[in-house]
């Protein structure tokens, strides 16, 4: 599977993407690896991981020009009034032609004072690369390499500011070539970038709005071209990338109705998938047993791991399961909702109408008790379920009541859970799922989907189940109250924490974790997209004697 799909389908089985081998284990690992007749590379799971989030990768259709080979006819116009460009960014998605190694023009803009006012050319190196070169005011940069020539997608973006004529070229999210001074020499200071003039795709203009030359011309597919009028930062480049428009300062943004299409420029549709933040993962080489990094999209074999007494806890919740839960919801839903094995259930892809039914049902057989007390299997069945529907995607066309009645049994779901004829339930499966923050985290992944239920005139909304409630402006807060996580932290009960042992250097011994307070947890976002910004809170903290 490629990285994410592999991350995921461990996590669904209560495992984990085979971590970094430490460097004692790596023979026996590899010969392990070559036993099973692995070969080549297998995903791994960064050891510092826990620093990226990934980010949803979200899908993300384009109408796409298709230039098929190079030709002095076929040219794209775009129908836009360009201002002066004292800073500009332009940034796009692209398809290399790797047939050919001559030089193509991406992109030219000219006016009427200067033919080779802002361009972007390229080509491909014997290295397999391809280099690109910014041209600003006719003076060009130096070819550099950017991404592989390996006939994929790419995003780039280039940009350039008038002040000492710094300028930038990024290509997958990282900045590969910068420098300054690109059409700032002279006795004059340098100038923006005319306004008024004609931009191209496809072609090199050796006169305005014409003259092409089919060996300057682009070969290969492009989409998603954007164009500011300000130098980008490096946070908004990857929310660009991740196709999120940054809509301050665009001068251009990408649609079929701003742009001329030579008739024999095909037009077609095609789905991108936007990425997350990291688009190379880690890899272990089997054979020279060697780290490397490979692109996360590429399928690949991959290893769950377990901890020895994760994966005992989870065999012992299996052989002893009554599957009362499981067949009580298999049987009111007529068809198996969840499968008799952790191991064995495969990733769901789920839709918001049969999360929803689902969920209704597992709700229903836990509202009316018909199973009392959840058993270590039944836990752990829903923990999966929780967590498939938390990632699923929102479509566009979605109801928006559907979606807030499944935010409304998923927090039911998640309260009953917790109650406390559970709590001995969840220590019996403690190696496994680390205690009850694993469900303020599902919960909090669940309301970034609420999102869309948010609009100017409804600008929160609040969903309270007992003990758990959330409410979200583009603050995305949850809190659970205080007994709610005590129950599954400590089956000794809160008195324990307060017996005074004395141990033997004099000092005192812990003896386990009280929560003190309620537990909050906090998001912010903006445009969907997380924001740093400090927030202030003030919880009562619950008396302890001695504290």
């Amino acid at each position: 599977l490629d990285w994410w799909q592999a991350d995921r389908y461990c996590e669904q089985r209560f495992a984990q993407l085979l971590l970094e081998p430490q460097d004692s284990e790596q023979g026996s690992f590899s010969k392990l690896l070559q036993s099973h007749h692995i070969r080549g590379s297998v995903w791994l799971k960064e050891r510092d991981s826990v620093l990226h989030k990934t980010e949803r990768r979200r899908g993300h259709t384009v109408p796409v020009l298709v230039f098929r080979d190079k030709t002095d006819t076929r040219y794209v116009k775009v129908l836009s009034d360009f201002p002066a460009l004292p800073a500009v960014t332009a940034c796009a998605h692209l398809q290399w032609d790797t047939r050919t190694q001559e030089i193509a023009t991406i992109f030219s803009y000219a006016v009427p004072a200067f033919i080779n006012e802002f361009q972007l050319r390229g080509c491909v190196d014997e290295e397999g690369f391809v280099r690109f070169a910014l041209i600003v005011h006719g003076h060009h940069s130096p070819y550099l390499p950017v991404f592989r020539a390996d006939g994929q997608w790419h995003h780039f973006c280039v940009t350039w500011q008038q002040e000492n004529g710094t300028w930038a070229i990024y290509a997958d999210g990282k900045r590969r070539a910068s420098a300054s001074g690109l059409c700032s020499v002279g006795p004059s200071a340098p100038q923006a970038i005319f306004g008024q003039g004609t931009f191209i795709i496809g072609q090199d203009q050796d006169s305005l709005g014409g003259t092409f030359r089919a060996k300057e011309s682009f070969s290969g597919n492009i989409t998603d071209l954007h164009i500011w009028q300000k130098v980008l930062s490096t946070e908004q480049i990857e929310q660009v990338r991740s196709c999120w428009v940054v809509e301050q300062d665009l001068v251009f943004g990408w649609s079929p109705n701003a742009l001329e299409v030579e008739s024999t420029v095909e037009a077609v549709t095609t789905q991108l998938l936007c990425p997350g933040p990291v688009e190379e993962c880690r890899v272990l080489e089997v054979g020279s047993g060697g780290f490397s990094y490979a692109s996360c999209l590429q399928t690949l074999p991959f290893i769950c791991h377990y901890s020895k007494d994760a994966y005992w806890q989870l065999k012992r919740a299996q052989l002893e399961s009554s599957h009362s839960l499981t067949s009580c919801v298999n049987t009111l839903a007529a068809r198996t909702v969840i499968p008799d094995s952790a191991f064995t259930s495969g990733v769901q892809d789920m839709n918001l109408s049969v999360a929803l039914d689902v969920l209704e049902i597992l709700a229903t057989v836990l509202r009316e008790g018909e199973v009392p007390v959840l058993e270590p299997s039944d836990l752990l069945a829903v923990l999966q379920l929780l967590n498939q529907v938390s990632h699923m995607e929102i479509q566009d066309g979605d109801e928006l009541e559907m979606l807030e009645q499944l935010g409304q049994y998923y927090m039911e779901i998640a309260e009953i859970i917790l109650e406390e004829q559970n709590s001995g339930t969840w220590s019996s499966i403690s190696q496994v799922i680390r205690g009850p923050m694993a469900v303020v985290e599902l919960c909090d992944r669940m309301v970034s989907l609420l999102v869309p239920l948010l609009t100017p005139e409804r600008t929160k909304i609040t969903i309270q189940h007992g003990n758990i409630g959330l409410h979200r402006v583009t603050v995305k807060n949850m809190w659970f109250g205080y007994g709610s996580l005590q129950r599954g932290l400590s089956s000794s009960g809160p008195s324990a924490v307060s017996q005074d042992v004395a141990a033997s250097d004099g000092g005192q011994r812990y003896l386990s974790t009280t929560v003190g307070t309620a537990v909050i947890s906090s998001t912010l976002l903006s445009d969907h997209q997380e924001i740093s910004t400090s927030v202030r809170y003030r919880l009562q903290h619950r008396v302890q004697v001695p504290p």
